[in-house]
């Protein structure tokens, strides 16, 4: 009865994930479609899990703080392909995506960076000073990759976090 009780729970936190961020959600439908689709989607509760018992064993896991970050992170979703070049357009499906999350589903452009064949877009939406979703659209030639993490960032949050003492603490190669 007791494990009914948790998985009841644990489901009914995934409910109201099945209404929101329709833009998002067909756009991972769409990723899911193609021939090299590869995906998942980690609740928050299994990566905060994940990272405290990696940080056991691990000191220069625990000096990157990667916990306070976790802990605001309701889950995240990966969706990668590869894309036959010949027969899409990358760059227009990329821009299109764009332009789905901003006009439906109002999300704000945080970062976007691009080179020849490389586009990097993040970008946050925020409802009531909070940062609820953050989506990262990738294409790099053929590859396209999406990830969506629901959040419950303060934008001070993100202020915070040094990336830098993260860097710091990767091991290098």
């Amino acid at each position: 009865m007791k494990y009914l009780f948790i998985f009841i729970i644990c489901s009914l936190g995934f409910v109201p994930n099945l209404f929101s961020q329709k833009s998002v959600n067909n756009i991972i439908k769409q990723i899911k479609k193609t021939e090299h689709y590869e995906g998942i989607k980690i609740p928050g509760w299994a990566l905060y899990l994940g990272l405290k018992i990696a940080e056991r064993g691990d000191d220069e896991l625990k000096n990157m703080d990667l916990i306070r970050i976790a802990k605001h992170i309701k889950s995240i979703r990966v969706a990668t392909t590869t894309l036959d070049q010949s027969k899409f357009n990358v760059s227009a499906i990329v821009n299109n995506f764009i332009k789905s999350v901003k006009d439906k589903d109002q999300f704000d452009e945080y970062i976007s960076l691009r080179s020849e064949d490389q586009h990097l877009k993040i970008m946050v939406q925020e409802k009531k000073d909070m940062i609820k979703n953050i989506v990262i659209l990738s294409a790099d030639g053929s590859d396209l990759a999406c990830i969506h993490l629901k959040t419950d960032f303060h934008p001070d949050d993100l202020k915070n976090i040094s990336f830098a003492d993260i860097k710091k603490n990767i091991p290098s190669k």
